[in-house]
């Protein structure tokens, strides 16, 4: 069976490929947002969309400009620091395991060694409390 490559032939346009092929879409276009309908169509981004739209005559109020620009930059930001914070939660998670509080390296045969929990509890305890639990 053969796949339909009508949608993905319109994905693929040039630039001014897609500018000669919108003013037929925009005769046809009855949907509710006409920059995420020209997104989906022709898979370009909102932005680039908004820039098409725009070069072909479509007004586009910049409250909504500014607004679609906005929410695209919240989202990038948002997903740099899930990754950030990804990224540290693996280092500690490979920093660190059940025996060792931090893993400095491993031996030859693949040891881990460093500072363990009971060796960590001894460097942030200071030495006269750890004589009056001694003598109680």
């Amino acid at each position: 069976m053969k796949k339909n490559n009508k949608s993905t032939k319109r994905k693929r346009l040039t630039k001014n490929e897609r500018l000669n092929a919108a003013t037929s879409w925009l005769k046809e276009y009855n949907g509710k947002s006409i920059i995420s309908g020209y997104a989906k169509w022709f898979g370009v981004d909102k932005i680039g969309a908004i820039h098409e739209l725009k070069m072909i005559g479509v007004e586009i109020p910049e409250k909504m400009e500014n607004q679609i620009v906005s929410s695209i930059k919240l989202s990038l930001e948002q997903k740099r620091i899930i990754k950030e914070e990804k990224k540290i939660s693996e280092a500690i998670q490979v920093a660190s395991n059940d025996y060792f509080t931090f893993i400095e390296g491993y031996t030859s045969w693949g040891f881990p060694f460093g500072i363990t929990y009971e060796e960590m509890e001894e460097i942030e305890e200071p030495d006269e409390t750890k004589k009056r639990h001694n003598k109680i």
